[in-house]
């Protein structure tokens, strides 16, 4: 049974700062210096640096890797590994309802938005909505397709849209990001945005290597603590997210797949690349090497070694995806 208050988020569209981005917003050249001091300001209040790294700059959030350049071009050669190793950008049963006109989609945490220009060309009948917390890595609306849209909003507080709207609802990657408890609000919150007969696709890794030596055990120990314990996410959350799906009653044919990323040059090409995006991820947790007592340079001294060490060892990390349906909203007359 849901409580009260979820069934209340059902019927009322939640609160949000939401901005479409266009930018033609900034296309005056006319500024004044005032203008010039307000924007600077805002980008200052916007962002903070921590070791070379740009994260936002906002303390209610719980995201674990920076929002930067580096952390874009990481992502960027994610997305193309993941959707490699998947064979394409999704698993649910939805391809025929994607090429039917009117379909809608909704990417969470949709970042540059590679995923969703991805969707958008190969589905131009169907309307995509792609959201992040931060736009500064969305395309410029002339370098994607007309039938995907980019809004700035942060998921935990509320997708701002009403319920039953959306086809086909995707979230990704998105381990680093919430609470176990930010979690729960979330996927309510997908659920509620679900049309009846939707699909909603969750897909995440269980960072913990297989085949891994004493040094990367040693690694991956003090990261999956470090996480917990500074910001509160619990780098497992692949294993939740199942039970999560169950206890929605609105939620129904549950599938879990899963696919292995080799690391190292062992599995050639892809290996090699898939290594290089795993230690740039380890690069963006700048608060490790403090957690672990060491220096910069003595925690990528670490790194390489333990990278060597996956590499002689066959080393992989499994990723999982996990799809259901929302029940019809058909009621039986007996």
């Amino acid at each position: 049974m849901m409580s009260k208050k979820s069934k209340d988020s059902r019927n009322n569209v939640p609160k949000n700062k939401v901005r479409k981005h266009n930018l033609e917003y900034f296309d005056n050249s006319n500024f004044e210096t005032k203008d010039i001091n307000e924007v600077t300001s805002l980008l200052l209040d916007t962002y903070k640096t921590y070791n070379g790294r740009r994260f936002l700059n906002d303390d209610n959030l719980n995201c674990l890797l920076p929002s930067d350049k580096i952390e874009l071009e990481r992502s960027t050669l994610s997305h193309l590994l993941l959707r490699h190793r998947w064979k394409g950008n999704f698993c649910s049963p939805i391809k025929e309802k994607l090429n039917t006109r009117g379909t809608t989609i909704l990417d969470v945490g949709c970042g540059p938005g590679l995923w969703t220009i991805d969707m958008g060309l190969k589905y131009p009948s169907s309307s995509i909505i792609a959201i992040d917390i931060d736009s500064s890595n969305f395309p410029p609306s002339d370098q994607h397709p007309q039938n995907v849209c980019f809004l700035t909003c942060n998921a935990i507080d509320g997708i701002p849209f009403p319920q039953n709207t959306f086809d086909f609802v995707n979230i990704s990657m998105m381990w680093s990001v919430f609470s176990e408890a930010q979690w729960i609000l979330v996927i309510k919150e997908l659920v509620r945005v679900l049309k009846h007969d939707g699909w909603i696709e969750f897909t995440e890794p269980d960072p913990m290597v297989k085949n891994r030596g004493k040094k990367l055990t040693w690694l991956m120990e003090h990261f999956s603590k470090a996480c917990q314990e500074i910001r509160d996410v619990n780098v497992h959350i692949h294993e939740k997210i199942p039970n999560y799906i169950k206890e929605m009653d609105e939620l129904k044919d549950l599938t879990c797949m899963s696919v292995d990323y080799p690391l190292g040059e062992w599995y050639g090409c892809f290996g090699d690349y898939a290594i290089k995006n795993f230690k740039r991820v380890f690069q963006g947790l700048v608060f490790l090497p403090k957690y672990m007592e060491m220096s910069n340079e003595e925690f990528n001294g670490l790194l390489n070694g333990c990278f060597e060490e996956a590499n002689k060892n066959k080393s992989f990390f499994t990723i999982y995806k996990c799809f259901a349906k929302k029940a019809s909203g058909e009621v039986s007359i007996i």
